[in-house]
């Protein structure tokens, strides 16, 4: 992958941007032999062309003389960038713990109901609108998904009377009173 393509707070050092994709290094490696620095990838898309020279100052390369530059890494990581979400920096190297929490980031449902929402969204969604949220039947106990709710009776629920009388639940042998709706009359 080429270098990283985030809009940075400041505009990073010469030495931090890759010769050959022109942003800022991901993957960082060093020719030994000369001490000039690339993107990863961005080397090796070069050198799979059958050029076996050093982009920048032209002198032979050879693989074993490619290394990995955590030094490099470390500063390019820590450059601050603006939040994909906000005008607020944070650190390149905290990005995806950010992300994971930032309110603003777009997420697929965890339920896997094809829905993408913001994190803010996600426990309303998660609680009362995703189809396949899991739920649980308040007579019997039985669990079921959303979605299946529609046109799902509680087999233990026994029926309704009019709206005049009391409507029962049966739940093994004792009756327990569901919702009443008795005239004023009645009441008083």
């Amino acid at each position: 992958m080429p270098g990283f393509y985030y809009k940075f707070l400041e505009k990073p050092k010469w030495q931090l941007l890759c010769p050959l994709c022109r942003k800022a290094m991901r993957e960082q490696v060093q020719v030994s032999t000369c001490g000039h620095c690339f993107c990863d990838t961005g080397l090796q898309e070069f050198l799979s062309e059958g050029v076996f020279k050093c982009p920048e100052d032209q002198l032979p390369l050879d693989y074993a003389k490619i290394y990995p530059d955590p030094e490099l890494e470390v500063q390019v990581l820590s450059l601050a960038i603006h939040c994909i979400h906000r005008e607020e920096g944070c650190r390149l190297h905290h990005l995806q713990v950010h992300l994971s929490s930032c309110c603003y980031n777009v997420v697929s449902c965890p339920n896997r109901c094809s829905a993408k929402l913001s994190h803010r969204d996600l426990p309303t969604h998660l609680h009362h609108e995703c189809p396949k949220r899991r739920l649980k039947r308040d007579f019997c106990g039985i669990n079921f998904t959303g979605e299946s709710a529609l046109g799902f009776g509680c087999p233990k629920f026994i029926s309704h009377q009019d709206s005049r009388k009391r409507n029962f639940v049966r739940d093994d042998a004792v009756f327990i009173r569901a919702s009443v709706e008795l005239p004023k009359k009645i009441l008083s």
